[in-house]
């Protein structure tokens, strides 16, 4: 199993070259000077530091909320207190639960930034708790229903299908995730952010996909189908150089309340 820091720093180049540029823009263009952000669902603190490296950001603070202590301490350690002149500061919380207590303290935000995050919560509940903190909300990389590998494989309809049932069953986001959110928020912008991984691979891509088909079967699993078999097979892939993956997301900008 992919350590979960690990697969977070690795997909960094990823996100990068997936992510809607104008979008983005019209994110920094709700940003006040010097603004106020939580990040909900932080990792390893990459995006303070992918705005500051491209100039939407030159100066604030920046909240990183995670639940998971270990990934947040490695963007602590990588970062510090500091990112150009932006401030960063790190918690280790459940989201919402810190929302809540920043609401209950009259403490507000200029936006909510929330990576691959608003796919695996429930996006009702989620915007009413961060509209109680922020008057927008930045979601890129949303996953936007759809997962493809290649080359074929003969369980890839049974693996797949099982896949996004139990991102309907078990998984809160569910597999319409950039859809949820939009029915839910006032949408300002948005914009594809595919995920394609192809070989060759670049630098972090093979640790990048270990970690998907370690998702994707232990997923599957959970429904009760044994997905080992092609799980084994779609690494002997990746070994070999020959697994491409595709995912369909989308980055959306949204009013929250």
């Amino acid at each position: 199993m992919t350590d979960h820091a690990a697969y977070l720093d690795a997909k960094r180049a990823l996100d990068d070259r997936s992510l809607d540029r104008e979008v983005l823009d019209r994110f920094a263009a709700e940003l006040p000077p010097e603004p106020t952000v939580l990040e909900v669902g932080a990792g390893t603190a990459t995006m303070v530091e992918r705005l500051v490296d491209w100039g939407v950001l030159d100066g604030g603070r920046w909240v990183a909320v995670d639940a998971h202590e270990a990934a947040l301490a490695a963007g602590e350690a990588r970062i510090g207190d500091a990112c150009g002149d932006v401030t960063v500061e790190y918690r280790v919380a459940d989201a919402f639960d810190f929302a809540a207590e920043a609401a209950a303290a009259g403490e507000r935000f200029d936006a909510v930034v929330g990576c691959a995050f608003f796919d695996v919560v429930d996006a009702a509940p989620a915007v009413d708790a961060l509209a109680d903190v922020a008057p927008v909300a930045y979601a890129p990389i949303t996953y936007d229903g759809e997962t493809r590998f290649a080359p074929a494989d003969p369980d890839d309809e049974a693996v797949l299908d099982r896949y996004h049932r139990h991102m309907r069953e078990f998984r809160a986001g569910g597999p319409d995730g950039a859809a949820a959110v939009a029915r839910e928020a006032t949408v300002i912008a948005e914009g594809p952010s595919p995920w394609v991984i192809e070989p060759p691979y670049e630098s972090g891509e093979r640790t990048v996909l270990s970690h998907l088909l370690d998702t994707v079967a232990d997923a599957v699993g959970e429904t009760g189908l044994d997905a080992s078999g092609w799980a084994e097979r779609r690494r002997e892939a990746l070994g070999d150089g020959r697994l491409r993956y595709e995912a369909a997301n989308r980055d959306l900008l949204v009013r929250l309340g």
